[in-house]
C-alpha cells in the first residue's frame, strides 16, 4: 500500500519569486518575519535572493528563543557566508534542512594543524549527482591556502578517494 504523499503547497507567484524549477519539489516551507517565503526543496534551500544547493551548507542551527534558522556554507572558491531567517512558525524547516544536509556529506574527516585547530575535510554529492563534492572548512586562525595545510589536505582527499572506493 503507498501513502499518500502531502506536498507542501506555495503560491505560483512564490514559486515564481523564488526562482524554483520546474518540477523541483517544495519538502517545508515557512514565512520569515519580512512575509517572503523560505522553502526546502529536493534541490536546495531558497529564499528571496538566495539559493544554497544542500552540499554547500556546512552547518545549519534552530534556535527556538530567536525563532530563526541559522545558515553556514561555502561557495566554489571556499568562501563561508552565513545567513540567519527569522521565522515565526517554522513547521518542519528545521527538521527538513537537517535531513537534507545530513543526507549530502558521505565523509567527513578533522585534520588537526595548529594544536587542535585545522581544517575539516568533507566529501558531499549533491541530490540527483554521482558527482563528489569535496570541501575543505578551516578552523578559525587556519589558513588553508598555507601549503603546509593544502599538503595535508591533499593526502586526505587521497586517503579518502580510496575509503569511498574511488
Amino acid at each position: 500500500m503507498r501513502w499518500p504523499r502531502r506536498a507542501t503547497k506555495i503560491p505560483d507567484d512564490a514559486r515564481a519569486a523564488l526562482g524554483l524549477a520546474p518540477g523541483e519539489r517544495v519538502l517545508a516551507a515557512a514565512r520569515p518575519t519580512d512575509g517572503s517565503w523560505l522553502v526546502a526543496t529536493d534541490r536546495g534551500l531558497v529564499a528571496p535572493g538566495v539559493r544554497l544547493d544542500w552540499s554547500s551548507i556546512t552547518h545549519a542551527q534552530w534556535y527556538d528563543e530567536e525563532t530563526a534558522l541559522s545558515v553556514a556554507s561555502v561557495d566554489d572558491t571556499g568562501a563561508v557566508g552565513e545567513q540567519t531567517f527569522h521565522v515565526a512558525d517554522p513547521g518542519l524547516l528545521p527538521e527538513t534542512v537537517h535531513e537534507r544536509v545530513v543526507a549530502t556529506i558521505l565523509l567527513s574527516r578533522h585534520l588537526p594543524v595548529a594544536g587542535r585547530r585545522g581544517v575539516r575535510v568533507v566529501a558531499r554529492r549533491q541530490p540527483g549527482s554521482d558527482e563528489l563534492v569535496w570541501q575543505v572548512v578551516p578552523d578559525p586562525g587556519i589558513d588553508p591556502n598555507d601549503p603546509q595545510v593544502s599538503a595535508r589536505v591533499r593526502a586526505a582527499v587521497q586517503q579518502m578517494r580510496t575509503e569511498l572506493g574511488g
